[in-house]
């Protein structure tokens, strides 16, 4: 970056920029050494919390429950030093603990520089980056809002990991998301970032707007309950919250509402559609990347941190893009996304087991005889 600003000027050389920008080094540094250790907060969540477990206390070897040094604990590279392997019995620890560690960290990094240069929130007041002067502008608006985000961000990454490993999500933690999340908004409206509604003026601030957080925080529950029964005919088949509530399906249906209120809180309900068809696409490509035995739940449940923070750092051009739905965008926008969100779970649908009673009869006679060929076996 030294180098960069430099260029074509006989003013200043890179040399004398190298402690200027040493202060973006550090700046990045501590995001991710902050993001990295709530990455390793999280997985202690995703694998206490389901078996409700204290998270509290220190980490400990999931094989012979030593607990760990401070230094073994050192997020990611604490992994590395380790070469994968417990100090004590030496039996190898798996890689997920550094690779969320290293996603958390690598999201809540991009979306801190992002806010803290102030390069993706809209209606905010920008200044020029091109120059050796390129600093960050913090005030407590920028702070509150990144608090805000980051640890949204971090939610929706814990509610991912723990669907993807197949549990529903703990009452505790979906708790914890409202407090936190629609809590926050009514106590500082600045966190909403974008109105509530379709039409504003051009120098709109939501500092001090309590009646319209309390319109936000409605708006986007009531769209993250709509949206997410449209795609409850992919990911949730056979959810019904009248006749069987306490069912599996609709406890996926819950898990599934719960997940998409969190992107739906912090960008609002205009862009909701749109957000979640990006999320649908991105499930696609995970199928690639995570075990075969994530469901397509526990695959979109990981796309939603993705989509969140990449939907946060490109925020500023989408909202101000005709074709993204937004506040101030056509109702066409808005019911074209919501088209495009009803397709979705034609390449979501979660594969569907029957029981033999509701099978065909030539299906159900197959079923039989493989039960019976299964219990010889296991004889």
């Amino acid at each position: 970056m030294a180098w960069w600003q430099s260029r074509g000027t006989s003013h200043y050389s890179p040399a004398d920029l190298y402690l200027t920008r040493l202060m973006d080094v550090t700046i990045a540094a501590w995001l991710f050494w902050i993001g990295s250790s709530i990455g390793s907060f999280l997985n202690v969540v995703a694998w206490r919390m389901p078996r409700n477990q204290s998270v509290n206390g220190r980490s400990y070897c999931p094989r012979c429950n030593t607990r760990l040094k401070a230094r073994d604990n050192f997020p990611v590279f604490g992994w590395l030093a380790l070469r994968g392997r417990c100090r004590t019995c030496r039996l190898p620890i798996s890689p997920r603990y550094p690779i969320v560690e290293a996603a958390v960290g690598i999201s809540i990094t991009l979306v801190g520089i992002a806010e803290i240069y102030r390069l993706s929130l809209p209606y905010q007041n920008q200044h020029w980056h091109g120059g050796p002067l390129w600093v960050p502008m913090v005030d407590q608006a920028v702070l509150v809002t990144l608090l805000y985000h980051v640890i949204a961000i971090a939610l929706s990454w814990a509610m991912g990991l723990i669907r993807m490993d197949g549990h529903p999500l703990p009452r505790r933690l979906s708790t914890t998301a409202a407090v936190m999340l629609v809590g926050g908004m009514l106590i500082f409206p600045t966190v909403m970032v974008v109105p509530w509604q379709m039409q504003v003026p051009a120098n709109w601030r939501a500092d001090g707007l309590h009646v319209d957080a309390v319109m936000r925080v409605i708006t986007a529950l009531v769209a993250a309950t709509f949206l997410g029964r449209c795609l409850a005919r992919g990911l949730c088949i056979g959810a019904d919250p009248k006749l069987d509530p306490l069912g599996k399906s609709t406890i996926r249906l819950i898990d599934l509402i719960t997940m998409i209120a969190v992107p739906a809180l912090v960008l609002g309900w205009q862009s909701l559609a749109a957000v979640l068809v990006v999320g649908a696409c991105i499930t696609l490509g995970l199928g690639r990347v995570l075990p075969k035995s994530t469901d397509m739940l526990g695959r979109f449940a990981i796309a939603m941190p993705i989509t969140l923070c990449l939907s946060i750092l490109f925020w500023r051009p989408l909202h101000a893009a005709g074709f993204w739905p937004s506040d101030g965008s056509s109702p066409w926008v808005l019911l074209t996304a919501a088209a495009l969100l009803l397709f979705t779970p034609t390449w979501l649908r979660e594969r569907q087991t029957l029981p033999p009673e509701v099978l065909p009869l030539e299906e159900a006679e197959d079923h039989d005889s493989d039960q019976a060929d299964s219990t010889v076996l296991e004889n």
